[in-house]
């Protein structure tokens, strides 16, 4: 699998997005998305939350999504270095702690899971979409060196 493309800043023309990678409090989880199947979807079996900026900050835009796509409320620990770029679009990550549930994810999600550090990686490989999968992969393996060490 390539690496994920990452660069400092958006090329020019890329939309924008953002989404985060949400810990368990107990720092041994993360939760994951299964989207609803939608063939305009990456083809990813399971992901982080995303989505566009629609006019909002980056980090605004990401507790937004989490909010929407996993139905619960977190804050932002760290920002993840760069842009991580795909075909037409330049997605900023941010490490998060979660707080409460919020109520029913959105449509856009179909299932919802904790998974382990270990488990967390499995899920994002069984998708088709390499690139997505390689930037899954390497969003999660930056939030875990964070909150493990």
């Amino acid at each position: 699998m390539k690496p994920a493309r990452k660069t400092e800043q958006p090329g020019p023309g890329m939309s924008r997005s953002a989404g985060g990678v949400v810990v368990h409090p107990d720092g041994q989880r993360v939760l994951l998305r299964r989207p609803t199947p939608n063939p305009g979807y990456d083809e990813l079996e399971w992901t982080h939350a995303k989505g566009r900026l629609d006019g909002a900050s980056p980090e605004q835009a990401a507790l937004r999504e989490v909010r929407e796509e996993l139905g619960v409320e977190a804050r932002v620990l760290v920002e993840i270095p760069g842009w991580f770029e795909g075909s037409t679009t330049a997605n900023k990550y941010f490490v998060m702690h979660w707080v409460a549930d919020a109520g029913p994810h959105d449509a856009e999600t179909a299932e919802v899971r904790w998974a382990t550090w270990d488990e967390a990686p499995g899920l994002i490989r069984k998708g088709r979409k390499e690139s997505g999968m390689a930037r899954d992969l390497e969003v999660l393996e930056w939030a875990r060196r964070y909150v493990l060490g």
